[in-house]
């Protein structure tokens, strides 16, 4: 489960990155800038615990506040993070080192994704290879709402 969390977390902070620095917030979530003036301050921040933590490490100006540029370079740097743990991750669960996922390998370290190991497992090959992870990802990304 922490897996699925991690890389949709990733895809978020992609998403957020590629779009306006303020995004307009999901229904029920709170929105990063919440007064839309370009600008989040501390108390903004407040809502988004990770937010919270890497508040002054963001902060590259020392203003006490995050502007654009911040808020983007705090995602980036979310996103890396993300995409390394994702890494070590996925290398810890393969033991066999052959770049797909086994339902043994993903009951062992995964349990989450071997629950819904046929959803994943596009081919039925009886493993999940990288592309497949994503392939759903994708698939479900855009099949969401605007």
């Amino acid at each position: 489960m922490r897996w699925i969390l991690a890389l949709s977390s990733l895809i978020v902070a992609a998403a957020a990155q590629a779009g306006d620095p303020r995004p307009a917030g999901k229904p029920g979530h709170p929105q990063i800038d919440a007064n839309n003036d370009g600008i989040v301050t501390r108390e903004e921040a407040k809502a988004f615990p990770r937010l919270t933590t890497d508040f002054d490490a963001a902060d590259a100006n020392k203003d006490g506040q995050l502007d654009t540029a911040e808020l983007n370079a705090h995602r980036e740097k979310m996103r890396v993070e993300m995409r390394a743990k994702a890494e070590q991750r996925w290398t810890e669960a393969d033991k066999d080192g052959d770049g797909a996922l086994t339902r043994e390998e993903a009951q062992a370290s995964m349990p989450g994704l071997a629950e819904r190991f046929e959803q994943f497992d596009s081919n039925s090959d009886g493993k999940i290879a990288r592309d497949e992870m994503h392939n759903v990802r994708m698939k479900k990304r855009w099949q969401r709402p605007l």
